[in-house]
């Protein structure tokens, strides 16, 4: 596996994703440089989402080689997630997965990958892989 080079960003839950938005505006004095209906990111790697499977701060870890490391993780004992049709995370084999693979949960958008997972303690587990940079 190999290991961490950092963070990449650190996803809060936000119910309310326009007062969030205006809280973390004011903050950071800056203004989101992406937004949709249910997301919004800050240039300095902060983001929110009103999306069910964010309940408390979410880290995401950056990684070189995401499948490796994700594999890792599955082999010490963590469970892969996947975002069903609720917005919600589930563990793999549970639901049917609508955004990512089917088998990992790996998500593949521009400019990155990106996956969690689930550690044996409950704690989730995200990953993050650059590309395309």
């Amino acid at each position: 596996m190999n290991a961490p080079t950092g963070l990449t960003n650190v996803v809060y839950p936000a119910a309310d994703l326009d007062a969030s938005v205006a809280v973390f505006t004011e903050l950071l004095g800056v203004d989101p440089v992406f937004r949709t209906e249910d997301y919004a990111m800050f240039a300095i790697g902060i983001a929110l989402s009103s999306k069910p499977w964010v309940h408390h701060p979410l880290p995401f870890w950056t990684v070189s080689d995401i499948a490796a490391t994700h594999a890792a993780l599955v082999a010490g004992g963590a469970t892969a997630m996947g975002e069903i049709a609720d917005g919600s995370l589930a563990e793999i084999g549970t639901a049917p997965v609508v955004n990512g693979d089917a088998v990992t949960g790996i998500v593949d958008m521009p400019g990155g990958r990106l996956a969690v997972l689930k550690a044996v303690d409950g704690n989730l587990i995200a990953l993050n892989q650059p590309v395309g940079w």
